[in-house]
């Protein structure tokens, strides 16, 4: 073997070396920078927790409060419900109160208007049978009224 040929395989040999060198030292490099950033990572990632943490407390305790807020209402609305259906339930036993009492005074009404009919009615026979010369007794005998009141017309209306 000649010089140049050890020579090139003692190189060979180095750069064989020094190449698997290099290459540790960059698979080295590349786990510590992949560890770096992992842990930058987490930290940053712990950073925002911690950020916001404080934050998603406040958005509970406000939620909380809405909650109770909102419960709160649900219990008004009940009631104003409930005090609703007294007062429409008042109002409708009133309604059927004042129906009612319409109803009577309307066939009252009815009653007296037809009252009268027969008292205008009878006063009229009464002066009619008066015209025509009837007496008192028989007018009373006639359309069997008191006597009284058949003198009590005829003497209003100047018959005899």
């Amino acid at each position: 073997m000649t010089l140049h040929t050890m020579l090139a395989f003692l190189l060979f040999g180095l750069g064989t070396a020094c190449l698997a060198l290099a290459l540790s030292e960059l698979i080295q490099t590349r786990r510590i920078r992949q560890r770096l950033e992992a842990e930058s990572v987490r930290a940053a990632h712990t950073r925002v927790l911690s950020m916001l943490e404080p934050v998603l407390a406040e958005a509970k305790a406000v939620a909380d409060a809405f909650d109770g807020h909102v419960a709160e209402k649900r219990l008004l609305v009940t009631e104003l419900n409930q005090n609703l259906e007294k007062r429409i339930a008042s109002l409708k036993l009133l309604l059927n109160r004042a129906d009612a009492l319409m109803a009577r005074q309307q066939q009252s009404a009815a009653e007296e208007e037809n009252a009268e009919q027969r008292i205008s009615d009878s006063r009229q026979k009464i002066i009619q049978l008066a015209a025509k010369g009837l007496s008192v007794d028989e007018i009373s005998e006639r359309l069997t009224l008191p006597k009284g009141e058949v003198a009590l017309v005829v003497g209003l209306r100047g018959g005899r």
